[in-house]
């Protein structure tokens, strides 16, 4: 994606702040960064998008004085991270080390060109996780990142470079597929654990697929996976899409549970976890945006509504607080803004949910394009 100015105000938006964007963002982040408008950005945000006001307390003189102890960039972010990040963030780094040997940069840094893949694979292989390497080399991290080169480098790593199983679990789900092409049949379904769930389904008694294979007296067929490595809300939205794209094709599904469910992920979800990430939302709507497996553990605990009891209106935004806001014709105004379902799924899910209650969906996409599916590929 190219991320323009305006693009990048638009993810902006989401986060209440810079460290938020940075973590959830990187490349809309660094876009900001390079650019030297990220101030520009978070300039109509509480504290200007910083956590807390200790970062106003970094001076340039303080920054420069913090820098003139460290000989490389790296050693800088190492011990320093809190003005490195406010150096970083009032795009001042350059400045802070212009009298430093190769301008602060190890040798490998400065080396014009040197970051090549293979390079890049060696410096991986120094960090445990994604966020030492990030920390400890941006230069590396960015051209690693540029590339797209992440998942690769960290194929072999433990929980492929993530910090713990539950971080790993929340980046990895991918959407699959057992087609009975000549039957015409179909289940559709998302997991974080492609061979556990294929065992699941190969050896459950009750399951609706594997009767139909043991009464047709046919092998279950391998799962083929039609997208992967995603975050479980990115692999919510497009279970819902791939779901309507076989029923479009004519398919007859087995699924029995709703697209979208989580069911099989390990995370255990506790009520002080769940409220430490509701507090970083205004409201339910950016809770379920942007940390939808969280939301979605909220919403089975049936936990929402003690997690929000502090927020403005109980979290909700001024739409959904008012009680049967989504009629048909508001839905319709609402859909106008989107060329794709999944969109309006992905930044209106209350609309989405509400015209899929009242089955009106494909006649509000009727006018649209495919009425209203994004054509893939696979097509």
């Amino acid at each position: 994606m190219m991320w323009t100015k305006e693009k990048c105000q638009e993810e902006t938006n989401k986060y209440l702040t810079r460290y938020e964007f940075s973590k959830k963002c990187s490349s809309a982040h660094s876009t900001a960064v390079r650019n030297n408008f990220l101030d520009e950005l978070f300039e109509n945000h509480i504290n200007n998008g910083y956590a807390t006001k200790k970062h106003e307390n970094w001076t340039i003189e303080k920054l420069q004085e913090k820098a003139n102890t460290c000989l490389t960039r790296s050693e800088f972010w190492k011990k320093e991270s809190s003005a490195a990040t406010s150096a970083l963030n009032r795009n001042i780094m350059n400045e802070l080390f212009k009298n430093h040997i190769n301008s602060g940069y190890t040798n490998k840094q400065v080396i014009e060109g040197y970051w090549t893949k293979e390079q890049l694979q060696i410096e991986a292989n120094t960090y445990n996780t994604r966020g030492e390497f990030r920390m400890n080399n941006f230069k590396a991290y960015h051209s690693a990142s540029s590339k797209n080169l992440i998942d690769e480098l960290f194929e072999n790593h433990i929980n492929k470079g993530y910090k713990n199983n539950d971080e790993y679990a929340e980046n990895n789900f991918c959407i699959y597929v057992y087609e009975f092409k000549k039957l015409n049949r179909a289940y559709v379904g998302l997991t974080n654990d492609i061979k556990r769930r294929d065992k699941q389904h190969l050896f459950s008694k009750n399951e609706k697929l594997i009767q139909f294979c043991k009464d047709k007296n046919i092998a279950l067929p391998k799962p083929k996976i039609l997208e992967k490595e995603l975050k479980s809300s990115e692999a919510q939205m497009q279970e819902h899409y791939w779901v309507n794209f076989y029923k479009y094709k004519g398919y007859e599904l087995f699924n029995s549970a709703k697209p979208g469910s989580l069911g099989g992920t390990k995370i255990k979800w506790t009520k002080n976890k769940l409220q430490k990430i509701a507090d970083k939302y205004e409201n339910r709507r950016d809770f379920q945006i942007n940390d939808n497996l969280a939301y979605s553990a909220s919403n089975r605990l049936k936990l929402l509504n003690e997690i929000f009891k502090n927020h403005k209106n109980n979290g909700y935004s001024e739409k959904q607080v008012k009680n049967g806001y989504w009629t048909k014709e508001t839905i319709k105004e609402e859909a106008k803004k989107y060329k794709f379902r999944v969109d309006l799924y992905k930044y209106c899910g209350s609309a989405y949910g509400t015209a899929l209650k009242l089955n009106i969906l494909d006649e509000i996409f009727e006018d649209l394009p495919n009425r209203g599916y994004k054509k893939k590929k696979s097509e």
